[in-house]
C-alpha cells in the first residue's frame, strides 16, 4: 500500500512540474508574440499613421489572425498605449545606459547629450516628442490621451531642481525657464528636418556635442559642481520613474 502511495505521489509531482513548465512556456510564448505585435504596430504607425493602421493590418504584418491580436489587446487604443509605454521605458533604459557609460554623465550637459543620443535612433520617440499629427492623428484629440499626461518641461524642471540640491547645477538658474529652453532645443533637433534639407545641416553628432557643451557652460557651477552626485541622482530618478511608469494590465492579460 505504501508503495502504491509513493508511486501516486511521484506521478502527481511529475504532472505538477509538467503543468508548471507548460504554463511557463505558454506565458513566455504569449509575451514573445505580444512583443512581435507591438513591433509590427510601431512600424505601421510610423509609416502610415495611427488613423490608417487597423488591427487587421497588424495581424497581417505579424502573420496571425485578427482574433489573435484581440487575445492580447481588446482595442486599438489599448494596443497603441501599450506601445507608448514600452517605447518610453526602452528610451529611458537607453538614456540611462548612455549616462552610465559617460564619465561626465552626471553633468547637465552629459544628461542632455544622453537624451539626444537615445532619441536619435528611435523614430517613434521622436514622433512622440513632437506630438506628430501625421503619425498620431485623431488619438491626440482624445481628452484622456497618454501624451497629455507626459509633460516634458515639468520633468526637466524637477530634474534641474534636484541637481541644484546636490550641487550639480548652479543655484542662480531658474529651473522653469531653463527647462522650457531645453525642451525647445530638443523639439528643434527632432523637427528641423521638416523644414531644412538634412544635407545642409551639420552632422548630428556635432550638433549634440555642441548643445551639451552649451548646457554645461551655462549651468555647471564655477567649481565644476559634483557630477558623481548628479549621476547618482539620475539613477534614483530613473528607478523611481521605472517603478511608476508601467503599462496597465488589461483584461486579456489577467486571463493568461
Amino acid at each position: 500500500m505504501d508503495d502504491i502511495y509513493e508511486v501516486l505521489l511521484t506521478k502527481y509531482h511529475f504532472l505538477s512540474v509538467c503543468q508548471e513548465r507548460c504554463l511557463s512556456d505558454t506565458n513566455t510564448d504569449h509575451q514573445v508574440r505580444e512583443q512581435r505585435i507591438l513591433d509590427a504596430a510601431a512600424d505601421l504607425i510610423i509609416r502610415q499613421g495611427y488613423d490608417k493602421t487597423t488591427m487587421s493590418d497588424v495581424a497581417e504584418a505579424v502573420g496571425v489572425s485578427r482574433g489573435i491580436i484581440y487575445l492580447h489587446f481588446d482595442s486599438k487604443d489599448k494596443m497603441f498605449e501599450s506601445l507608448v509605454y514600452r517605447e518610453t521605458l526602452q528610451y529611458g533604459e537607453a538614456w540611462l545606459d548612455y549616462i552610465e557609460a559617460d564619465p561626465l554623465g552626471g553633468t547637465i550637459g552629459g544628461i542632455y547629450l544622453a537624451v539626444l543620443h537615445a532619441i536619435s535612433s528611435r523614430p517613434l520617440m521622436q514622433a512622440m516628442m513632437r506630438r506628430d499629427r501625421r503619425v498620431f492623428g485623431s488619438y491626440l484629440r482624445k481628452p484622456d490621451n497618454l501624451f497629455s499626461k507626459m509633460q516634458g518641461g515639468s520633468m526637466w524642471a524637477n530634474t534641474l531642481r534636484a541637481m541644484q540640491a546636490v550641487g550639480a547645477v548652479r543655484q542662480d538658474i531658474d529651473p522653469e525657464v531653463m527647462a522650457h529652453i531645453m525642451e525647445m532645443m530638443s523639439y528643434g533637433m527632432v523637427s528641423i528636418s521638416d523644414i531644412k534639407d538634412p544635407d545642409e545641416m551639420p552632422p548630428y553628432e556635432v550638433l549634440m556635442e555642441t548643445m551639451a557643451d552649451m548646457m554645461d557652460q551655462i549651468m555647471t557651477p564655477e567649481d565644476g559642481g559634483n557630477p558623481e552626485a548628479g549621476k547618482a541622482l539620475i539613477r534614483q530618478l530613473a528607478e523611481a520613474t521605472r517603478g511608476q511608469f508601467q503599462p496597465p494590465k488589461h483584461d486579456n492579460d489577467k486571463n493568461q
